[in-house]
């Protein structure tokens, strides 16, 4: 289940939760039981994906070229998962995610040292969330990853990446390094499930949640209960 908590990716999630959160889901048996990450979803539609795609519709790209590369690698290794996540004992599909995650690291060194890591100038802010993306799932290249997390943190900073998924890539490095997380957002679901989070106290949540103010993304109770919401019915 560890392995299953890390492969369930944050775009596909957000994908869901957006259908849910912003029209409501199919009854009420389906809405998402979290009236605090709801609050904060409709208190902050710049965030959601049609906001996104609106803002995209109005650039005109440098380099569409790569952005239709990431397209289709972001699809790639989509459709790779969720093949794998029909059935977590298939040992072909298994190998199949590891081999494109391997292909992508390798082509995302090369893109970086050749070009950077791509901006939204280039590629759209939906072309940096598929390259944060390929970068999140390179989790056998860990000092990439951390290479790249100022990268990201730059590319926040000039709205091109959302916080939430700056939090995301900043805890992941932070984790494969040791550290304690910033922003609480790698746990499994069963530390989830444990009164402080799967942190030691807290105080501990309260220093988290400040830190996730700070970043401007939703409380962490609000965004555990999403993502046990989403992993579980998803």
């Amino acid at each position: 289940m560890r392995r299953l908590a890390r492969v369930v990716t944050a775009a596909l999630l957000c994908a869901a939760l957006e259908a849910h959160a912003q029209a409501g889901g199919e009854g009420e048996a389906n809405v998402m039981p979290c009236p605090g990450a709801l609050a904060w979803n409709q208190a902050h539609p710049e965030t959601s994906d049609a906001a996104l795609a609106q803002r995209d519709a109005a650039r005109t790209l440098t380099d569409p070229a790569l952005r239709a590369e990431l397209d289709a690698r972001f699809r790639r290794d989509q459709d790779a998962r969720i093949a794998w996540l029909r059935d977590l004992s298939d040992q072909r599909a298994s190998k199949a995610v590891r081999m494109i995650d391997a292909d992508d690291v390798q082509w995302l060194k090369a893109l970086v040292a050749e070009k950077g890591f791509p901006t939204a100038a280039q590629v759209g802010e939906r072309g940096v969330r598929e390259a944060w993306l390929l970068a999140q799932h390179a989790d056998k290249a860990p000092a990439f990853q951390a290479a790249l997390l100022p990268v990201l943190e730059q590319r926040h900073a000039s709205g091109d990446l959302d916080g939430s998924d700056l939090a995301r890539f900043t805890d992941r490095v932070l984790k494969a390094h040791g550290q304690p997380q910033r922003y609480g957002t790698q746990f499994t679901p069963r530390e989830w499930a444990g009164a402080n989070f799967g942190l030691p106290d807290e105080a501990s949540v309260r220093g988290i949640d400040a830190n996730r103010r700070a970043l401007g993304i939703m409380p962490l109770a609000d965004y555990v209960c999403m993502m046990r919401w989403a992993r579980r019915e998803h």
